[in-house]
């Protein structure tokens, strides 16, 4: 654990509450605040007893301050879901940290340098939907996305933009989240729930990621599309605000994942619209409900508005659901693997930071087409 972890962990921790240096500088048994600004910069190193004073002071665990792959302080996180308790998100948000906190340190530690190039949109707060559909197809075209964008849009943000995206086990009710560092950007996607689901919040946290400085969203979201959105009450300024960032980066990914030369290709409307609409919307890796609306607003099939969500649900129901994508991703595991082979993490530890028992995270480096480490 570099000094510099535990010492922006511990400023974190004394802002929190709104202490000076000066308090803490007392608490501790410092001289001056010179001392504790040393300490928070890495300068200084902290000894034991001092440890001992914050872990009683903040209420904190051991592990809390030294662990090196915590995230320190409230990092950005922006969380997509539905009623769940914020005791809950907040303990699912630490271990969320922890992964991607796990993925900057060891890359560190591999001496990998991670990318961070993100493409500007040219969007803000006040751009219509038209706009963010525009830019989204736009993004499409600039990544390479190809035919059926939503299949290689993962791979594609690792890849070209070094965007970390996991497919991870959430807790019921979290659909996803982005995630925005100084030096790494990451998406989580529920794994288990739907393709077309996975693929609208990819596209959706995507909008957030490229658009952070300038449109930055609320920690936590609704992830309610936005063509089905209807306020039950009046909105603060805020809350409408919030709402329109959402609204935006749904109809972006609308254009991502539907651009128009993707319309082109899967043609016209014919026979029974409910299964056209279905078999379309499984072809693209979208959701049958995303698909009409994105025709009846590009006003191509303005008539769909009168096939029912209820009834493209249960066509959607009848045709199954795919089996989850692999947990996390190939370039995680990756990372995993090699810093095993540098020893800079053991088999134990990297078994508790993937909830994996040493057999099955073997396994998983096979089903990435990894060389299994000989520890596994």
């Amino acid at each position: 654990m570099i000094q510099t972890n535990i010492g922006a962990r511990i400023k974190a921790l004394r802002e929190s509450v709104h202490m000076g240096q000066e308090e803490l500088a007392g608490i501790l048994g410092l001289e001056n605040r010179q001392s504790v600004s040393d300490i928070e910069h890495g300068k200084r190193r902290v000894t034991a007893d001092e440890l001992i004073a914050i872990v009683d002071q903040f209420g904190v665990s051991f592990e809390q301050l030294t662990n090196p792959f915590l995230l320190s302080g409230k990092e950005s996180f922006s969380w997509r879901q539905r009623d769940v308790p914020l005791a809950k998100l907040e303990a699912f948000e630490a271990r969320a940290g922890e992964w991607v906190g796990a993925y900057r340190e060891l890359n560190r530690l591999n001496e990998t340098r991670l990318k961070n190039l993100l493409p500007r949109l040219g969007l803000t707060h006040d751009s219509s939907f038209e706009d963010a559909v525009a830019a989204g197809e736009a993004t499409a075209d600039e990544l390479g996305l190809g035919e059926r964008p939503a299949l290689a849009l993962a791979e594609t943000l690792e890849k070209r933009l070094g965007v970390l995206v996991l497919m991870v086990e959430a807790i019921e009710g979290i659909s996803g989240a982005a995630c925005r560092l100084n030096v790494l950007n990451a998406i989580l996607i529920n794994r288990h729930e739907s393709e077309a689901r996975q693929n609208s919040d990819l596209a959706h946290e995507t909008f957030h990621i490229l658009t952070w400085d300038t449109m930055r969203p609320a920690p936590v979201e609704s992830a309610i599309e936005a063509w089905e959105r209807v306020p039950d009450r009046l909105l603060t300024r805020a809350e409408k605000r919030n709402l329109r960032i959402e609204n935006l980066a749904d109809n972006f990914a609308s254009g991502l994942l539907m651009p128009s030369r993707e319309l082109d290709r899967i043609g016209e409307p014919h026979g029974d619209l409910v299964v056209w609409l279905t078999a379309a919307a499984s072809e693209l890796g979208v959701s049958a409900r995303g698909l009409k609306w994105r025709l009846v607003n590009s006003r191509r099939y303005p008539h769909l508005t009168n096939i029912r969500g209820e009834d493209l649900d249960e066509a959607v129901r009848q045709r199954g659901r795919s089996a989850p994508p692999l947990p996390f991703s190939r370039s995680f595991i990756e990372t995993i693997v090699r810093a095993i082979e540098g020893g800079h993490i053991s088999v134990d530890r990297a078994g508790r930071l993937t909830d994996l028992a040493r057999g099955e995270l073997g396994d998983l480096c096979i089903a990435y087409g990894l060389e299994r480490p000989s520890e596994l």
